[in-house]
């Protein structure tokens, strides 16, 4: 059986919110999720695309990514899971969005925690009215 794709709308949702909670202004709608069905990966979670360099210029379209959760393993976990697996595919993009991706001497578990904690702190009074 291939593997099919199909575009996640609530992937895309909770990664857009993500990135506003995280102050991640450079992921926008340029990075889009889909889910795949039929992997037979069994450890990998999700994955992060960059789109060629060479594609954008010969479509004349600006630089996309694709985060691809995979239903098999990303489906069952748990909801704390989820997010540090998408705060772990976001952190990849870099900020310059130019085809590359950071690799994992930069997207540690360390970072992603730290960024999950943020997330679970109390937001004060005053941070709330800024938003």
């Amino acid at each position: 059986m291939a593997i099919r794709y199909e575009r996640a709308v609530d992937i895309q949702a909770q990664m857009m919110d993500l990135a506003d909670e995280l102050d991640m202004s450079h992921i926008n709608n340029r990075v889009v999720c889909v889910r795949s069905y039929g992997s037979k990966s069994r450890w990998t979670l999700a994955r992060c695309h960059a789109m060629s360099k060479v594609f954008a210029a010969g479509l004349d379209v600006p630089m996309h990514y694709v985060i691809e959760v995979i239903s098999e393993t990303y489906d069952d976990l748990s909801e704390e899971e989820q997010t540090k697996t998408l705060i772990h595919e976001m952190l990849h993009i870099p900020k310059a969005f130019g085809g590359g991706l950071k690799s994992h001497r930069y997207v540690t578990n360390k970072r992603v925690n730290s960024l999950y904690r943020q997330l679970k702190q109390p937001v004060s009074t005053a941070a709330r009215k800024k938003k």
